[in-house]
């Protein structure tokens, strides 16, 4: 790849860019020509061939050079596309069936130019106002399956479009007319297939070379050849007599003055309504075309683009093309590839190529009138198949490989989703054929609302489960965990993911409701839930308010007063102080509270009160003697709720006993914060650290008053040294503690994972 970067405007650069933009729009011609003639199609037999080539040309000319001085991208390369093209021949054709055209012949043609030129006028116009509110990036958002059945749909009305020149009929007669097959010239159709072969076959062999110059060149080669072979031949007609007017910014006069004045304002009041339809279906399509444009062209030269400033200037692009009679205007990312591959990067080989295209219209449109319209056919049907969209491609052939046996839910994706896709695209593409691109967007932009909202509802939850596969952290006393052992089996636990919104309130609801059973509460874990709507806050309002009538808590984890799904909560007015407390950072923190309600219901509530310290199990099977020696080693540590026994990383030389409140151990460095355990009365704890040497792996908070009985790990030496026997015991029953603990939490991963 070139360097991108800005090069010394030294005579050996002005010659560089010079020639790759006159290389540029020499290879580009083709295209244009094609395009040119598609958006006239409808006035084929009233001068379309001739009024659509010279609007191709005052649209590369015109604007394109007003968008490569005012665009920004590394190579503002501008031409007209085959998508808007098409919206705007479809205008067309339905301004000319108005009957005052009809009537007033060719100034009703003038009047049906000007009234397409001030639609792509108002493209621009919406552009620019797109561009100062913002929105140069909304068109990215448009989904997948709306813009892949569009642009297939786009690709058959090229292809039905091509149908008549490629059979070398003439440009007014319809495939179902009678008497329409009788005169297909063979000769035609071979030339146009043979043209079409060409390009494919270049772009093929070779990526970058101008694969439709080629084509064309080559067609006009086996035209001359075969015309000389066989002059009885007929290749259908040619183009015809065209123009050799100047691009002047004249199209929107015959609005203004002359005697298309009065019947042009006319039509264009009659028809004002399809008029700026158009011209927003366009400024939508142009966009999103530029836009995904414009992101190609910064990731080949490692640049980036501002979307509001290009929108303006695609916008004063459209503005001049419309002016000037031309077509809609998008920046064309092959195009601009081509000038980036050579190293011609900037406005400067635009401007370049602005010129050449000038003198091409001046020199080369009198030898164009005699080229067979099965030759633009062929190149035209090229871009028709280019167009169909490659997303589609792949969704057809897994969607095939599913009917022929081999499609596997876990290999293959979701065979619904699929389906569902699959539909949506054959939706708007059939909406885009029979009723429009207007009504193709509405229609693919509605059905895309309510595949989201039927998925989303289907998706909210995430898994059902019971407290007794999610235990929290905190030990309790031997008695208490054998009530706990069965009584989280009534505890519904359910994990929700996606969005809370007015789609999925309801299934919430639904959820809740059929796995309510005899317990003091529900948890709904919120850590997947992105974003609340006021319609699912105001749901949610209602589930706490029913269940509390039942007696039942509504616990929520990863919902807080502080956190961002509370503040929304906050906002929509559906979280009060008495629900606040039933709101947790976290599933653990949410678990340990409906345990606390189990406990409370069998009338064993958690007692953290004080154990006096002769009674610790840390000091079972000594004597009395023993138990006051150690006693009288250890020092007693009041804490206050809150209060930070040890930091993470801090020395380990010391063990705690925990005689009254309770302690957690906790990693801060995480969001929410991540608890470990949570110690009762009784328990020992900083014991592994003392004994490997190493440092503490996590802090020591109190959650209540607490008190603690430390034991440093000089005293525990010269315990040991001064009664070996004592020593051992401790050590035993130091051994004991880790063990049960260990095979607690290996129980709750064993009800976890089963």
């Amino acid at each position: 790849m070139p360097d991108p970067r800005p090069r010394p405007r030294s005579s050996r650069a002005w010659i560089h860019d010079g020639a790759q933009g006159a290389i540029n729009a020499v290879a580009w011609l083709a295209v244009t020509l094609t395009l040119g003639l598609l958006a006239f199609s409808p006035l084929q037999g009233q001068g379309g061939a001739a009024l659509g080539i010279a609007a191709a040309f005052a649209t590369v000319i015109g604007g394109g050079f007003v968008y490569a001085l005012a665009g920004r991208t590394a190579s503002p390369a501008a031409s007209a596309s085959s998508a808007t093209a098409v919206i705007l021949a479809a205008l067309i054709a339905r301004l000319l069936q108005d009957p005052d055209v009809a009537l007033t012949g060719a100034v009703g043609v003038s009047a049906v130019l000007a009234c397409s030129a001030a639609s792509v006028l108002l493209m621009g116009l919406i552009q620019i106002a797109g561009g100062l509110l913002g929105a140069g990036s909304i068109g990215l958002y448009v989904p997948q399956p709306v813009l892949a059945g569009f642009k297939n749909g786009v690709a058959l009305l090229i292809l039905m479009a091509q149908l008549p020149p490629l059979l070398g009929l003439p440009p007014l007669m319809r495939l179902l007319d009678g008497g329409a097959l009788a005169q297909v010239h063979p000769a035609a159709t071979a030339l146009g297939l043979a043209t079409a072969a060409v390009v494919w076959g270049v772009a093929r062999a070779r990526p970058h070379a101008p694969a439709a110059l080629v084509g064309l060149l080559a067609g006009i080669a086996a035209f001359a050849a075969a015309s000389w072979l066989w002059p009885q031949a007929s290749f259908g007609p040619p183009l015809g007599q065209l123009t050799e007017r100047l691009v002047w910014p004249d199209a929107l006069m015959p609005l203004v003055s002359g005697p298309t004045a009065e019947p042009a304002r006319a039509l264009l009041q009659r028809h004002a309504a399809d008029i700026l339809q158009t011209a927003l279906v366009m400024a939508v399509i142009g966009s999103l075309e530029s836009m995904l444009a414009a992101i190609g062209v910064d990731r080949s030269t490692r640049t980036r683009h501002h979307a509001g400033r290009e929108l303006m200037a695609l916008g004063a692009g459209n503005i001049a093309s419309a002016l000037c009679g031309g077509l809609p205007l998008v920046l064309s990312r092959a195009r601009s590839m081509l000038l980036i591959q050579s190293g011609a990067v900037g406005r400067r080989p635009i401007v370049w190529s602005v010129l050449t295209f000038a003198l091409l219209f001046a020199a080369a449109t009198p030898l164009l009138q005699w080229l067979p319209r099965a030759v633009l056919a062929g190149i035209m049907l090229t871009i028709a198949w280019a167009l169909v969209d490659d997303w589609t491609w792949q969704l057809l052939r897994r969607w095939l490989r599913g009917l022929g046996g081999t499609f596997k839910r876990g290999a293959s994706g979701n065979p619904a989703a699929l389906n569902q896709s699959l539909a949506m695209v054959a939706v708007v593409w059939v909406v885009t054929v029979w009723l429009g691109f207007l009504a193709a967007v509405l229609v693919g932009l509605l059905l895309s609302m309510l595949v989201f909202i039927f998925r989303m509802k289907r998706g909210l939850v995430r898994s059902r489960s019971s407290a007794a596969l999610h235990p929290s952290r905190r030990m309790y006393l031997p008695a208490q965990e054998a009530v706990l052992q069965t009584a989280r089996q009534r505890v519904p636990v359910l994990e929700l993911e996606g969005a809370l919104f007015f789609g999925s309130a309801e299934r919430l609801l639904q959820e809740v409701d059929r796995l309510l059973q005899a317990s003091p509460s529900v948890v709904l874990d919120f850590k997947r839930i992105g974003s609340i709507d006021e319609s699912g806050a105001m749901a949610l309002h209602s589930l706490w308010q029913r269940l509390r009538l039942q007696g039942v808590r509504l616990l929520l984890a990863g919902v807080t007063p502080t956190n961002a799904l509370g503040h929304l909560l906050l906002t929509y007015q559906c979280l009060d102080a008495e629900q606040a407390h039933d709101c947790f950072a976290d599933l653990d923190r949410a678990v340990e509270a409906a345990e606390a309600l189990l406990l409370a219901e069998a009338a064993s509530p958690i007692d953290r009160g004080a154990m006096p310290l002769l009674d610790v199990p840390l000091l079972a099977g000594l004597s009395t003697a023993q138990r006051e020696t150690v006693v009288a080693r250890m020092v007693e540590l009041p804490l206050a709720a809150g209060d930070v026994l040890f930091h993470q990383g801090d020395p380990a030389d010391r063990l705690y006993v925990l005689t009254a409140g309770s302690v957690s151990i906790i990693r801060r460095d995480t969001v929410p914060d991540q608890r470990y355990v949570s110690f009762p009365p009784g328990m020992v704890f900083g014991e592994t650290a003392m004994l490997d040497g190493g440092g503490r792996t996590a802090d020591a908070v109190a959650d209540t008053a607490a008190v603690v009985q430390v034991l440093t790990r000089a005293d525990f030496d010269r315990l040991s040294a001064a009664d070996p026997v004592l020593a051992a015991v401790l050590s035993l029953n130091i051994a004991r503690h880790l063990s049960e603990r260990l095979r607690s939490a290996a129980v709750a991963w064993q009800t976890a994972g089963g």
